[in-house]
């Protein structure tokens, strides 16, 4: 999990030659400092329970209790911080241009450094409101605990950058934009992993025709592979697919909760359909997941 020190950039050293990155503003030319003091409405949106819904067998201790003291932002809140932040970068890298490289004015270091440590106090504040966001995306794409504590780290990574880049003018949810993007780079990492397996399996099969021919159990063979490509497509079902379409994807491969994988026979009969039928509405609706079940089609093809 991130702490509160990682990645400040306002040590002395590199200060003076380090670029600022800000998202520019036309408002920051009429904005003060103290506009962010007095505000009129919540920064946290109110909630019916404690926060953190996430199941506590899932989550390390070391990562629940900031899990659990993650506070959602209201809209406005969200919007007030994205400013502060961003206003704040400006201003240090405004000062910044006026600095003789080789002579700096200590005072106007100083100021420098105190403006890029409360913009780091604002992004701190952005991130730990959106732990659980990245976390419930980990949990719903991974398939072990192991897994899932590496997609958190590799989710919070995202989520930093992604505060540095969004422009919170559009009026856009933060939440939408970094959704995209820990998904976006999730599906990549299972995807290498799903290449990775395809290779290893290829080099086993090439040690296996060296020996002893052993009866084994072609179901056991690609289970690992199915699992990956379930865990892609999972999270996209819901935005893609109409009711019908998630209950044949979810009911043919134990989606869910049940763990059970349902023939297509089985699903005709639920649903009053033909077995080929079912097929023909499952191949529809991979389709429709488009890049994200396209890497997988051959594995579900075939299961």
């Amino acid at each position: 999990m991130m702490n509160a020190h990682q990645d400040t950039g306002v040590s002395a050293a590199g200060i003076l030659d380090r670029p600022i990155d800000f998202i520019p503003n036309g408002d920051f030319d009429d904005t003060l400092e103290s506009d962010f003091d007095d505000i009129e409405f919540e920064l946290y949106a109110e909630e019916a329970q404690a926060p953190g819904s996430l199941d506590p067998n899932r989550v390390e201790a070391s990562l629940l209790a900031p899990l659990q003291e993650s506070r959602l932002l209201t809209f406005e809140g969200e919007q007030l911080l994205f400013k502060q932040l961003n206003f704040l970068r400006f201003r240090a890298s405004a000062i910044q241009a006026t600095l003789n490289p080789k002579r700096p004015a200590k005072k106007k270091v100083r100021e420098m450094e105190r403006l890029l440590v409360e913009a780091e106090a604002a992004r701190e504040e952005l991130a730990k409101a959106n732990l659980r966001l990245v976390a419930s995306i980990a949990g719903k794409l991974s398939i072990s605990g192991e897994e899932f504590d590496e997609f958190v780290a590799e989710g919070n990574g995202i989520l930093i950058y992604a505060i540095d880049k969004f422009d919170y003018s559009r009026g856009y949810r933060f939440s939408t934009y970094v959704t995209h993007a820990v998904q976006r780079h999730l599906y990549r990492v299972i995807d290498r992993r799903r290449k990775r397996a395809q290779r290893e399996h290829a080099c086993q099969a090439e040690v296996m025709a060296q020996e002893p021919m052993i009866e084994t159990d072609p179901a056991e063979l690609i289970e690992d592979e199915i699992k990956v490509a379930a865990a892609a497509v999972i999270a996209k079902l819901e935005d893609t697919l109409d009711e019908r379409e998630q209950f044949i994807v979810r009911g043919r491969f134990g989606l869910d909760g049940s763990g059970k994988s349902l023939t297509f026979r089985e699903l005709g009969e639920q649903l009053g359909l033909s077995k080929e039928r079912v097929r023909q509405l499952l191949q529809r609706s991979l389709e429709k997941l488009g890049e994200v079940a396209k890497p997988f089609e051959s594995i579900f093809a075939s299961h």
